[in-house]
């Protein structure tokens, strides 16, 4: 997975429906010349991170770079030619350092038969910027436990709740996923976090 598909991978993973409208991340060019590059770790399993800010490591008037964490953002900044240098600090040093294995995350699971129409509720922690471990999944019992797609998949959850839910999904605890963003076709306001249905 190259550089770029691995920060989207890790955006992704914070789209809940509501993060993705609050926070985010910017990268933006600077007069010096040089990038600067803004990651909100406000509701994320960064959020705990601490980077002091450090001197600039100038290598050269082009050739330049810092990081620091400030009000819940990874700030990092360098020259014209050090923007992927930047990203690669934040994925391969600083995530995996600060990564809280308490914070969890709600994800949603596909239920086999209903593919891309029903999902069982659970949650999950932050492995990777990319892989999540499932650690618990709802009472598949219940039909307050699913999220549906459209609001036609509404009244088919209905139905089945009124005949007692027997439904399964394809993962278990301790499953590893690579979890994509759900948004419905009739709602974009339902947006949520899914495992993929496995191939």
């Amino acid at each position: 997975m190259d550089l770029l598909q691995r920060i989207q991978r890790w955006y992704t993973i914070q789209c809940n429906g509501d993060w993705e409208h609050s926070y985010g991340i910017s990268i933006t060019n600077v007069d010096n010349p040089g990038w600067w590059v803004t990651i909100d770790l406000k509701e994320t399993s960064l959020e705990k991170a601490v980077l002091p800010m450090q001197p600039t490591q100038q290598r050269s008037p082009t050739n330049w770079v810092l990081w620091y964490v400030e009000d819940y953002k990874f700030i990092g900044s360098g020259g014209p030619e050090n923007l992927t240098e930047i990203l690669t600090y934040f994925l391969d040093v600083f995530l995996p350092a600060n990564i809280d294995p308490d914070y969890l995350f709600d994800i949603h699971l596909p239920v086999r038969g209903y593919e891309n129409r029903l999902w069982l509720k659970a949650e999950a922690k932050m492995l990777s910027e990319s892989t999540m471990e499932v650690v618990s999944i709802a009472d598949a019992s219940q039909a307050c436990f699913y999220e549906w797609g459209v609001d036609n998949d509404l009244d088919l959850l209905n139905e089945l709740g009124d005949t007692g839910l027997e439904l399964q999904t394809y993962y278990t605890l301790a499953d590893k996923v690579e979890p994509l963003v759900f948004q419905s076709a009739d709602n974009i306001l339902r947006t949520f976090l899914i495992a993929p249905v496995p191939s």
